[in-house]
């Protein structure tokens, strides 16, 4: 059994206050968000030790906000392959760098995570900026998420910031 936290970035500056869409930052809303979403990770007993985060500022700072708050507890790793990235290509991450962790969290952007979460689980979840899924995986390794059809896992928790 695997657990698979989904986390979408933190509300953002408008693109055209940033350099490019990939520089946006995320407004004071936002790192409030994050922070609410990581503070909810703290005291759980499955949080994710791994957490993987597109390469984007926006969703670096929300999965910066998580690493901080677990204190040491979660290794954060960049992917520039989750940068508005299509559900297969978290599933590759997953696959690539996720073992030997029980629990890991992908923070990225939408429409990629919510496809993801109904990929995974069969369920339509609507994810607001900050919106953090907890989905439990009939899964005995991340690799597994690439070579199964859909519908592995269950939504165990949803936490909206």
């Amino acid at each position: 059994m695997k657990t698979l936290f989904v986390l979408r970035h933190g509300q953002a500056i408008p693109e055209s206050q940033a350099d490019s869409d990939h520089a946006r930052e995320l407004t004071p809303r936002g790192v409030a968000e994050a922070r609410r979403a990581a503070e909810s990770l703290v005291a759980r007993a499955d949080a994710p030790s791994l957490i993987l985060s597109s390469s984007a500022t926006r969703a670096l700072q929300t999965a910066e906000a998580c690493a901080l708050a677990l204190a040491g507890r979660a290794v954060l790793k960049k992917v520039d392959g989750l940068y508005l990235a299509e559900p297969s290509s978290y599933l590759a991450a997953l696959g690539q760098l996720a073992e030997p962790h029980a629990s890991v969290m992908v923070v990225g952007h939408n429409p990629g995570l919510e496809a993801l979460i109904y990929m995974l689980t069969d369920r339509s979840e609507h994810l607001a900026t900050a919106s953090l899924v907890e989905i439990t995986l009939a899964i005995s390794a991340w690799a597994e998420l690439s070579g199964k059809g859909p519908h592995l896992g269950r939504v165990a928790h949803t936490f909206r910031a």
